[in-house]
């Protein structure tokens, strides 16, 4: 829309009707974590609510933020099954198809639902929220030993689910009946719909307030003013290429052979090229992605580094022109496995973050900890339990800034999922949680600390199949301007007496009652020179046991002196 034509909306009116939009989104969002079912969906809100215009375009969303792409791609996927003229008010669409449709994974499964004003489609409003299981191999869907998309539980590619005068039956018996947890799944599925239900409502609301067609202007606008901020900002960077990479530990297969992530980003004028040419080709294991999930990863590094206020929508990606040939791990082929998708994920993240470098070293932030991504449990109910499957996210923590310490417990392309608490994993499963703290000194040294990874430990009261889907436990991730790298993850398993075994960051096995699970997230990256930390951070970190005393002189060149009671009191620089 040029400066010259004319609009129904003036900036004040729209920024109105944005904040208004924005509201809707988020009251669907609060709506779906407080009626969601799982633990995995109303404890680690691993979900998120938007509203699309007609074409599928995203307005504006809440919540997940790598589920920008993924929501585009669902509700076309929708629309090349059920084209406008088929759908009726209060019908409902469910698609979880990585393929066909944009989830990141299988047990993602997004819910979509047109919206109508007195006949004429208007938009949509649309939810994604992870399920605890939807078949598949193991417990939970995602499993290490997946090698095909089909290993990966129950494929939808789009269909009716819901409609004016209630559930479609069949639909429901197919979903519920390919689920270890049906009730749960279709519980949450219920709580998508009716926070899809409550955002047309509320949309109605603002369309009989302002006009049905200032609604749909203020939607195109809302989108062309982040891609015209997203270039203003690109102007002000020189023009060149900057290139980074990472590795994953492995692709779950061949456990030697690391998979090379890399990214080239060349900018010029008031646009920008992300090319993954050079990254490794699909593998056989779980850990590939679709395009979407790349996308995404790189959509969230940009706007970081431009201008975290610029919303995020379908006008973010106009000005970013992606090359990702078929057949690379960013890139996927049908039909690839890709349920561990979550640390790759952060690692194309990390990886356009470096690339990045060239061009504003000083809006940097160092890399996450490496060890994104999650373990189901399933529990078999041979010791007096009920069979359940336990999805839990790790959330390890993010690399230091130029001005801040990495944040501890926050998910690096997602920043919205906790950990569950302690409390609901023992009352809902057959489980007995040991030790729940920071791991002192995981954090990579540097004038502003990396966040801190965590301990998490379990007793196993029940027989399980366990699967592990995590990341950065051989793989180094690196430090910014002098910064040193935080540590690294890990998992280790006890069984009686004998001494623990660690094991690979993707990992499936059969484990007994009484085993003692440990898991160790890996720690974020610091940010310039460790000898330039304030003494008095260092102290603190010493005293809030984050950073041992044998560490603070090795890394930071600090002493910590002792009181007359051994409690550390003062620090001195001593080189």
């Amino acid at each position: 829309m040029t400066a010259t034509t004319e609009t129904l909306l003036d900036g004040i009116a729209l920024e109105i009707v944005g904040q208004r939009i924005a509201e809707i989104v988020a009251t669907m969002e609060v709506l779906l974590f407080h009626s969601g079912y799982s633990t995995i969906l109303r404890e680690s809100n691993d979900g998120s609510a938007t509203f699309l215009d007609r074409d599928g375009n995203v307005v504006m969303s809440s919540g997940s933020p790598n589920h920008l792409v993924a929501y585009a791609r669902a509700v076309r996927g929708v629309l090349e099954r059920h084209p406008w003229e088929t759908m009726r008010p209060r019908d409902s669409f469910v698609i979880n198809d990585p393929y066909l449709g944009g989830m990141q994974h299988v047990p993602d499964l997004a819910v979509v639902t047109p919206i109508f004003w007195h006949g004429t489609p208007l938009g949509f409003c649309a939810t994604i929220a992870h399920k605890s299981d939807v078949g598949g191999i193991v417990p939970g869907s995602s499993g290490a030993a997946s090698r095909e998309i089909y290993h990966e539980g129950l494929l939808i590619p789009g269909i009716k689910y819901w409609t004016a005068d209630g559930q479609v039956d069949d639909a429901v018996a197919m979903v519920t009946r390919n689920s270890r947890t049906p009730d749960l799944v279709a519980g949450d599925i219920r709580a998508q719909i009716g926070a899809t239900f409550m955002g047309e409502t509320r949309l109605h609301e603002l369309v009989a307030q302002y006009g049905f067609a200032a609604i749909v202007e203020a939607m195109e606008r809302l989108q062309a003013i982040s891609a015209i901020r997203i270039g203003d900002e690109l102007e002000r960077w020189p023009d060149g290429v900057g290139e980074g990479e990472s590795f994953l530990d492995s692709d779950g297969v061949d456990l030697d052979r690391r998979v090379r992530i890399h990214v080239k980003v060349t900018k010029c004028g008031r646009n920008l090229t992300v090319d993954f040419s050079e990254t490794a080709g699909q593998v056989p294991g779980p850990i590939n992605l679709r395009p979407q999930g790349a996308e995404s990863a790189a959509l969230i590094a940009l706007i970081g580094y431009l201008d975290p206020t610029i919303s995020f929508n379908g006008g973010t990606q106009r000005a970013i022109t992606f090359v990702n040939p078929p057949g690379k791990v960013t890139n996927a082929i049908f039909p690839a496995p890709v349920n561990n998708y979550m640390p790759t994920l952060s690692l194309v993240l990390s990886a356009v973050q470096r690339a990045l470098l060239a061009f504003g070293p000083a809006r940097a932030s160092a890399p996450d900890g490496f060890g994104t991504g999650a373990m189901t449990v399933g529990y078999r109910g041979n010791h007096g339990n009920k069979r359940a499957v336990q999805y839990e996210l790790f959330t390890p923590s993010l690399g230091a800034s130029n001005a801040h310490d990495g944040a501890f417990g926050a998910m690096p392309v997602i920043h919205i999922t906790p950990s569950a608490p302690i409390e609901i994993l023992e009352t809902e499963f057959p489980t007995r949680l040991l030790r729940c703290e920071p791991k002192c000194d995981s954090g990579g040294a540097g004038e502003h600390r990396g966040g801190l990874g965590y301990i998490r430990e379990y007793e196993l009261l029940d027989d399980v199949i366990y699967t592990l889907r995590a990341g950065g436990f051989r793989s180094d991730a690196w430090g910014v301007a002098g910064g040193a790298p935080g540590m690294k993850g890990q998992c280790l398993i006890t069984s009686g007496d004998a001494e623990p075994i660690s094991v690979p960051s993707l990992y499936t096995n059969e484990l007994s009652v009484g085993t003692v699970l440990r898991v160790d997230t890996a720690g974020g990256s610091g940010y310039g020179d460790p000898h330039q930390r304030d003494p008095a951070f260092v102290l603190a970190d010493v005293r809030n046991g984050y950073v041992s005393r044998q560490a603070a002189l090795e890394k930071y060149g600090i002493q910590i002196v002792q009181g007359a009671d051994g409690e550390p009191i003062a620090a001195e620089r001593v080189h």
